[in-house]
């Protein structure tokens, strides 16, 4: 690209002092990198090394995850990315209600208690409830799901989804996981709603 001057940053302060030669490299798995980055350098006419906090590399990281999720091909054309920051989170850790009020869970309740089925159901719509129910179970005022392993998880609703995933992620709790573990913890501590995981990733 006939680059001749270049500013690295990096988040990681044992890489940065090992590259600048502030502290000396000895694991084996980094000696090979550390020697072809000394044959590099040379390519160059000016190369610096900058430390950069985590807290600072945001965009960098995203950048990186994007790039690790491509498969580059012959012939790809990477169009530009618009970068647009928003005021406020479009989307972050709340279930939406249903707009009747009811919890997302009302009609299999109702099949289990009444076998009744909502006013305007199809006959698809009914066997689709029937096969759903199958899998739940009605004890006092709550409804169960039972899992894979017979762990028997209790039907929550939008506010209460809401307050979990907030409290297992970054109240008490407070481990920060990703999605997916996310929704395995909250299944493991009893509970449940049928669109957990997405919510939590």
């Amino acid at each position: 690209m006939g680059v001749a001057k270049l500013k690295v940053f990096g988040d990681s302060m044992l890489i940065i002092l090992q590259t600048v030669g502030e502290w000396k490299t000895k694991d084996a798995k980094l000696l090979p990198y550390h020697k072809y980055l000394e044959y590099l350098i040379k390519e160059f006419d000016e190369v610096s090394f900058e430390y950069l906090s985590r807290s600072h590399n945001q965009f960098a990281d995203a950048l990186a995850t994007l790039s690790s999720m491509l498969q580059v091909t012959d012939g790809l054309e990477v169009e530009p990315l618009k970068i647009e920051v928003l005021p406020r989170p479009a989307y972050c850790m709340v279930v939406t209600e249903e707009s009747d009020k009811k919890p997302w869970y009302y009609d299999i309740m109702n099949y289990i208690q009444k076998q009744g089925f909502p006013e305007e159901s199809t006959p698809a719509d009914r066997k689709y409830i029937m096969k759903m129910a199958s899998k739940f179970f009605v004890s006092g005022e709550n409804l169960y799901k039972r899992s894979y392993d017979s762990v028997l998880l209790r039907c929550v609703g939008a506010p209460e989804a809401t307050q979990i995933m907030q409290e297992v992620h970054e109240e008490v709790c407070g481990p920060h996981m990703n999605g997916h573990m996310l929704a395995k913890k909250i299944m493991r501590l009893g509970y449940y709603w049928l669109t957990l995981e997405g919510d939590c990733i």
